[in-house]
């Protein structure tokens, strides 16, 4: 397997080499974070491996362009991500889902969200297949006594302490729990 710093910097290059097809290692060095001589020896081990393709403009410059492999290469990572991202997703969606059938088998029929959140849709979704209202709320609204009440992950501050002494979950603390 090959080093996630490789991929990293990989990506990079290719991000740079479709704005400026030219970029001299310079250029690539500056964008990537490092120094020229450790983009050179990068540049090096890529093309060993067969990611890049190293070809003279002139006795000065050099081009880059990045080959089938490391493409594949990006490819290959970009698809292990979606693979981790979607499995994570229905982790979290079993999750919500249990918590909401819960509450509504103890006769809440409301889910209130306090904040914003990423997983929204997860959480609108739990309402839907349990037939439980879904609403919004800002972070420092009163909280819903007839509700189920979850605070976003993106909320933070005083107003995120009141809402959990008020017996509101967040959603950070639930799902850190997997």
């Amino acid at each position: 397997m090959e080093d996630s710093n490789d991929i990293t910097t990989l990506q990079n290059i290719a991000d740079t080499l479709k704005e400026e097809p030219l970029a001299s290692q310079r250029v690539l060095a500056e964008k990537a974070g490092m120094s020229i001589g450790l983009m050179n020896a990068v540049l090096k081990r890529f093309a060993e491996r067969g990611w890049i393709m190293l070809t003279n403009v002139n006795l000065k410059k050099l081009s880059y362009a990045i080959t089938p492999a490391g493409i594949s290469e990006l490819t290959r990572r970009s698809q292990k991500f979606a693979r981790r991202t979607f499995a994570l997703a229905n982790t979290y969606n079993e999750e919500l889902c249990s918590l909401v059938e819960k509450a509504r088998g103890e006769g809440k029929t409301k889910l209130a969200l306090y904040g914003s959140s990423y997983i929204k849709f997860l959480l609108m979704y739990a309402c839907q297949k349990f037939d439980v209202e879904f609403v919004e709320k800002e972070v420092d609204s009163p909280v819903c006594d007839d509700a189920l009440c979850v605070i976003g992950e993106l909320s933070e501050g005083d107003n995120v302490k009141r809402l959990i002494e008020k017996g509101c979950i967040s959603l950070l603390d639930l799902l850190k729990q997997d």
